[in-house]
């Protein structure tokens, strides 16, 4: 930038008692460094000339409008001069302590606190003890003192304002809320991230809540509202997604904490989320698609769970969700219990997949991969997280039991982290981890069984070779071979 197109730079007046020699010797070196950090510093000490008037000097500054700043130094004899409205202080003190006062700009004026009396109290005169005050009375922050005061001169402060988002949509949603349980994982975050507190006490109270606020998405089918049944569930659907992004939230910085003190807490909260796809217990007369909304809820709450253990390179925690037996009730609210296998995470939705999917003169595939798919919007866990989540967990369950139904769109998704690294023993370990397999070519028999061959090549994915694509299969194969295991 040429100097003619340069802004001048901002010109502040320095007002200050000449307490002491030492006083006024800081004060001129203050001015000093200023000047040299492009600020254009008027001081008695080299701007009032002989004979000029100090009391008119003073006043052509504080009302002059091209000065941004007037820096008020003060210390003990300062404030107790403009109290008193003793000498040019006490002079000065009418001219500035009206201007502040009656100024519409209150930026204009800086005080800048240079001792604190005996118990601590900050040394200012009565017309600033209101006004925010920048510390240099304490010589070890004077440092960060200083760097605060540019800062406001140049109006660069070091956290910006922050531009206006939109408004959470659920906040417009009068069939549910997500408020409460937003909180109590903010509050566990911070924990989290600070390291102080009880992660696990802030966890539990977050599960708690969010059970509360995921209840309160329940809907109930009948054959009177059957023609609005699909548009009511889809935004439904969508109201939970800020119930989701809560949780995975919750999730992500959770994986930051040791396996022992989090996962159990989760395998729990999955536990109590579970039962949310069966009637309630003392219902009588029930369609069963009433819970279809929560099937979609609890396929995604599990792959992004999934996808967040294995983004965070937790393969072990990722193996604990696999092989965790998940006991829950057989109704929602009831007391007949029974161990699940996470594939109980994966259950049809039969109103979404029959009633839901005509679009126009075609039916969809998968509502639920298109609804998994057009709502995976985080940055941090994208759809081709969730594809390979879903695959991982359709090969753990060696094909029976967990339907990949993301696997419409891998197509689009390109290969697949895990299954490009597994070229060499390294990159394997990960795969062998979550699989549990010990060998690359045990895996690759589970790939290729005629189990998962039909799932591979099924009407649903239109007869493509779906493995070996995504899963970098030939790859795979030239690298370990089938032969031995």
């Amino acid at each position: 930038m040429t100097d003619e197109t340069a802004s001048p730079p901002p010109k502040v007046f320095i007002s200050y008692s000449w307490t002491s020699e030492e006083h006024t010797e800081w004060v001129g070196d203050l001015g000093e460094r200023l000047r040299s950090d492009g600020i254009d510093v008027i001081l008695d000490q080299w701007s009032l000339e002989d004979g000029q008037d100090v009391n008119a000097f003073m006043e052509q500054m504080v009302h002059d409008p091209t000065i941004k700043r007037v820096i008020i130094i003060s210390d003990a004899q300062y404030a107790a001069k403009a109290d008193e409205r003793k000498g040019g202080v006490g002079t000065e003190t009418q001219i500035i302590s009206k201007k502040v006062y009656d100024s519409v700009d209150q930026n204009k004026f800086v005080p800048l606190l240079r001792e604190r009396d005996e118990d601590g109290k900050a040394c200012l005169p009565i017309f600033l003890e209101s006004r925010k005050y920048i510390d240099f009375s304490d010589p070890d922050t004077e440092e960060a003192a200083y760097d605060q005061l540019i800062r406001n001169i140049f109006e660069r402060p070091r956290r910006r304002k922050p531009a206006i988002g939109k408004a959470p949509s659920h906040i417009f949603d009068d069939e549910a809320t997500v408020g409460t349980s937003a909180q109590k994982a903010k509050r566990f975050r911070e924990m989290v991230t600070s390291g102080k507190g009880n992660p696990s006490a802030a966890f539990e109270d977050f599960a708690k809540e969010f059970v509360v606020n995921l209840e309160e998405l329940r809907m109930t089918y009948s054959r009177d509202d059957a023609d609005t049944w699909c548009e009511r569930i889809r935004a439904n659907i969508n109201t939970a997604t800020a119930h989701r992004d809560v949780f995975v939230d919750v999730v992500r910085a959770g994986t930051l904490l040791p396996a022992e003190q989090f996962v159990p807490s989760l395998l729990d909260l999955l536990e109590r989320v579970l039962p949310f796809q069966e009637r309630p217990d003392a219902v009588g007369c029930h369609f069963e698609c009433s819970e279809d909304n929560y099937k979609l809820i609890c396929y995604e709450l599990f792959l992004y769970t999934l996808a967040a253990f294995v983004k965070a390179k937790k393969y072990r925690e990722a193996r604990q969700l696999i092989g965790h037996t998940y006991v829950a009730p057989k109704t929602f609210g009831g007391n007949d219990l029974e161990g699940h296998s996470f594939t109980n995470f994966d259950t049809y939705a039969w109103s979404l997949e029959e009633t839901c999917s005509q679009d126009g003169n075609q039916k969809r595939s998968s509502v639920m991969a298109d609804l998994v798919h057009d709502r995976a919007l985080r940055k941090d866990l994208q759809f081709s997280d969730l594809l390979q989540a879903d695959i991982l967990l359709c090969l753990a369950s060696r094909g029976r039991g967990w339907y990949p139904r993301c696997l419409i769109y891998s197509g689009s998704a390109g290969k697949l982290e895990l299954f490009l690294r597994a070229v060499d023993e390294t990159g394997f370990e990960p795969l062998g981890i979550i699989l549990d397999v010990k060998t690359p070519q045990e895996m690759l028999r589970v790939i290729q069984s005629d189990q998962m061959q039909g799932l591979w090549h099924s009407r649903e994915f239109g007869y493509a070779h779906i493995g070996l694509d995504c899963l970098n299969l030939d790859e795979l194969n030239r690298r370990w071979g089938t032969t031995t295991g």
